[in-house]
């Protein structure tokens, strides 16, 4: 079973699946960890940034390779594609699902690459997500930084503006902006759900997706499943947990003279693991594999 069954029965289900962000093999991991002990599917994806540090078949290779040997469902995901050429070369490496991200673009530029994708993923019979209002942030550390002002200078999605993109590209999820910035922010960050509710209601028998979901309160995000999410996007959380617990480690003094790299990343994967966890749970995916 894989995207389109899994998104379909989480729809159904009333459960979002977790779409987790790796450029490394601790993160991978840590994931892969969490999805084995909860019985869950997870969504692994890497923006273009981590495919060219880890590499495009070095990943997907690794992520097959870890599906195998834990025997759990993975949707491999391209996260935030800037182009055409990097979605066709992710499904000729075996990726299940391709977001392509041409929210910078002018619009009818973004429809156009959007169609052009989802016209080659689904000859394949793979999913595409499409985005028409970037979704602003960045997956930095900007815990000392309030969401609001970032929420502020975006322009939120239009419900019609919505319907009018997903009918002109063929994308089967959608990724809306509702306040969802990404990164993790001094405070919480608030989604406007009433009109996340208005876009599930303007886009029947599309899957939706929400970007941003670290640092959302979970009261929220219990919400917005309940409204039709079925992919929550979290990366920030994993980027920070992995490089907090890792400078930990290194400032430890029993293990400051340690130069072992296996031996000095367990702890941080660990607390990665723990975020996931939490998340499969809030996301009630748990116990569906």
């Amino acid at each position: 079973m894989k995207a389109y069954e899994w998104l379909t029965r989480a729809q159904k289900e009333g459960f979002a699946l977790g779409a987790f962000n790796a450029g490394n093999i601790e993160t991978l991991k840590a994931i892969v960890g969490a999805a084995k002990e909860l019985s869950s599917p997870v969504i692994i994806e890497a923006s273009p940034g981590e495919i060219e540090y880890f590499g495009l078949q070095e990943l997907a290779a690794t992520v097959r390779a870890l599906e195998k040997d834990y025997q759990i469902a993975i949707i491999l995901n391209l996260d935030h594609a800037p182009d055409y050429e990097s979605c066709q070369k992710a499904i000729e490496a075996g990726f299940d699902y391709v977001h392509i991200d041409g929210s910078k673009l002018a619009y009818g530029e973004n429809v156009a690459v959007t169609r052009r994708v989802a016209g080659k993923a689904h000859a394949k019979g793979l999913l595409v997500e499409g985005e028409m209002d970037a979704i602003g942030g960045s997956s930095a550390d900007l815990r000392q930084q309030s969401a609001t002002s970032r929420q502020q200078s975006a322009n939120y999605t239009d419900p019609k503006r919505a319907l009018d993109f997903v009918q002109a590209t063929g994308v089967d999820t959608f990724a809306s902006f509702v306040g969802n910035v990404h990164g993790l922010y001094q405070g919480e960050k608030k989604i406007d759900l009433e009109l996340l509710k208005r876009i599930a209601g303007a886009l029947p028998g599309k899957f939706l997706s929400l970007h941003g979901g670290s640092g959302i309160p979970d009261d929220q995000i219990r919400a917005a499943i309940k409204l039709g999410v079925v992919k929550i996007n979290i990366n920030s959380e994993l980027r920070v947990t992995f490089h907090d617990a890792l400078k930990k480690t290194l400032e430890d003094k029993s293990t400051k003279d340690e130069v072992a790299i296996y031996k000095i990343t367990p702890p941080a994967i660990e607390a990665m693991q723990k975020i996931v966890e939490d998340k499969i749970l809030l996301f009630g995916s748990a116990g569906k594999m």
